[in-house]
């Protein structure tokens, strides 16, 4: 038996990013980035990638770890939303039924994993939570490991294609005025327009990964705002030149007169399966779980008639595999298959 450690293969767009560095207290809602770096080529999204360069807008602050004794291996889960609903529908589809007695209680059971429970989570405090101890498993899009998991190399992408959520992150400007004949990321950054007294504003709740990938593509002059809810109108409304949200279909982008620009996509992203390291190593029962969830992942996903990067664990023990585990180095970039 082996422990073999891939880079993942959801491929990041030219020009982007995708870093988790420490995590840093928020300053202030906007900041002016006046730093050229040199523009990076075509990424991997993992758990982390190129540099760690702190940024200066940042979504919360990581926790301590602290692995506390308890029987139960917590998985989180999104707790509303289409993310919860398909969570649920590909758990049912691997024969593992979620079990709620109250729709408005945050801890479920799974008959199937009887030592699991399921706690019902925002996705961005299934991050957290992961990082802080409170979660051992968790399900989430790859958008929100990467803006609050931020190169933390506690986190392991254990399985990063549940296909389902997908979306990607991207850039967004008016196809009217200014920027009706803006097509390139290329093109906005060159925009006579803007300067040191007059940034470009950029509207969005990805207030870490923003900043990063403007500061790796050499956006001189630009200014963030933090913003919840429908980004769309901010540039109608005269608070924003542009957006930086998640795009699925596009429609409702053209419906607001914004279009996307070719290398103005930060991440593309779907659900994924992500473990905290520490709990993997010193949680008794995490790796049988993890065992076991991965088994299903694969049968249900061959069944589907779909490929899988899950590879199989029969017959390796759950020691074995944690010995190998804490034998690595670092797992910080790297995607944890079992064989």
């Amino acid at each position: 038996m082996s422990l073999l450690l891939l880079p993942t293969n959801l491929q990041q767009c030219p020009s982007s990013s995708s870093t988790f560095p420490s995590l840093s207290p928020s300053p202030s809602p906007s900041t002016v980035f006046s730093v050229v770096v040199p523009r990076r080529r075509c990424l991997r999204l993992v758990t982390s990638c190129v540099s760690t360069v702190p940024s200066p807008v940042s979504n919360g602050s990581a926790p301590a770890f602290v692995v506390v004794e308890r029987d139960q291996i917590r998985l989180g889960l999104p707790s509303k939303g289409r993310m919860a609903a398909d969570a649920i529908d590909l758990l049912k589809d691997c024969q593992l039924f979620v079990k709620q007695v109250n729709p408005r209680q945050y801890v479920a059971q799974i008959p199937q994993l009887p030592n699991t429970e399921v706690w019902f989570q925002r996705p961005k405090d299934i991050v957290r939570k992961l990082l802080s101890g409170d979660l051992d498993l968790g399900i989430v899009g790859l958008d929100t490991l990467s803006e609050y998991g931020q190169e933390n190399e506690d986190l392991i992408i254990v399985h990063e294609a549940l296909n389902f959520g997908d979306c990607h992150l991207s850039i967004a400007i008016p196809n009217y005025g200014i920027f009706e004949n803006i097509n390139s990321l290329k093109e906005l950054a060159q925009m006579p327009q803007w300067s040191e007294e007059r940034p470009l504003r950029l509207a969005t709740g990805f207030t870490y990964l923003g900043p990063k990938f403007m500061k790796e593509n050499g956006i001189k002059h630009v200014t963030f705002s933090t913003a919840d809810g429908a980004l769309e109108a901010a540039p109608a409304m005269g608070i924003a030149d542009a957006i930086l949200d998640l795009v699925s279909s596009g429609t409702t982008l053209k419906e607001n007169n914004l279009k996307e620009i070719k290398g103005g996509v930060v991440l593309e992203s779907q659900a994924a399966l992500v473990a905290s390291r520490r709990a993997l190593t010193e949680r008794k029962g995490a790796l049988n779980t993890v065992h076991e969830i991965l088994e299903r992942l694969e049968a249900h996903l061959k069944a589907d008639g779909q490929f899988t990067v899950v590879a199989n664990m029969r017959g390796n023990s759950a020691e074995e595999v944690a010995e190998r585990v804490l034998n690595q180095p670092s797992l910080s970039g790297l995607q944890v298959m079992f064989q």
